[in-house]
Formats: C-alpha cells, sequence, structure tokens
C-alpha cells in the first residue's frame, strides 16, 4: 500500500471515530417572565470547569464532560459519564448580550435577556383638552 492511500485510509478511520463518539443531552426546561427567560438543565456531577456555554450567531451552546469517579468495580451504572452537548435556537426576541450562567447543586441556570423592543410596556392615559 503505497503511503498516499495510507494516508487516506488512516484520515477515514479518523472521520469515523469522531462521527461515532457518544454524545449525551442533559435535560431542561425553560422559564419565561417579562423581562427574560432562564434555562434549567441537570448536571448532576458535572464540574462548573467541565462546563462551557457559549452562543454562537444564533445559537445557545452548552456543552462539556461528565468524569467518572470510579471507586472500583461498577456492577451497576445508571449515570451518564462522558460529553454533553445541547443546543438552543435564540431569537431576535432575546438580547443576546445580556447572558448569564450559574451552577448550584447539579443545576445550571442560565438566563437570557429579552430584547427592548418586546418587553411589556405601559402607556400613559393623557387627559384629552
Amino acid at each position: 500500500m503505497s503511503e498516499k492511500e495510507l494516508a487516506k485510509k488512516q484520515q477515514a478511520e479518523v472521520t469515523r471515530r469522531e462521527q461515532t463518539e457518544e454524545v449525551f443531552v442533559p435535560a431542561a426546561d425553560i422559564w419565561e417572565t417579562e423581562d427574560q427567560i432562564m434555562i434549567r438543565m441537570d448536571m448532576p456531577g458535572v464540574a462548573k470547569n467541565d462546563t462551557e456555554v457559549k452562543i454562537e450567531r444564533d445559537t445557545l451552546l452548552v456543552q462539556g464532560k461528565v468524569s467518572s469517579e470510579a471507586q472500583g468495580n461498577l456492577l451497576y451504572g445508571e449515570q451518564r459519564v462522558g460529553n454533553f452537548r445541547r443546543e438552543f435556537s435564540l431569537s431576535d426576541d432575546l438580547d443576546h448580550e445580556h447572558v448569564s450562567a450559574q451552577m448550584n447543586d447539579g443545576i445550571l441556570t442560565i438566563t437570557i435577556g429579552k430584547a427592548e423592543a418586546v418587553k411589556p410596556r405601559k402607556i400613559e392615559i393623557l387627559a384629552a383638552s
């Protein structure tokens, strides 16, 4: 097999491995108030430093890794270990510049402010003259 064919075969194997990487999707609840939306995600066993939250164009991306805390031989396991990824499409009704994230007791809370144009506002009624 020539070097060129070998390189092509190795690249195909790498591509196949990249495509079969198992990623799980954490559960999420989305809440809305007049001023913002909040996304709460169950993240048991996930360290803050192993989680990344970012916005790319109109997509909120949450990704990271859950590490195994192996202590002896695992006899039975249901907890997810490995990479996770979750994407949310963001509308123009949200202010992409006002986003915050907090991790507390295994719950990741992401808060996104609403754009001023979509927030409810009170209209003052003037007396007729």
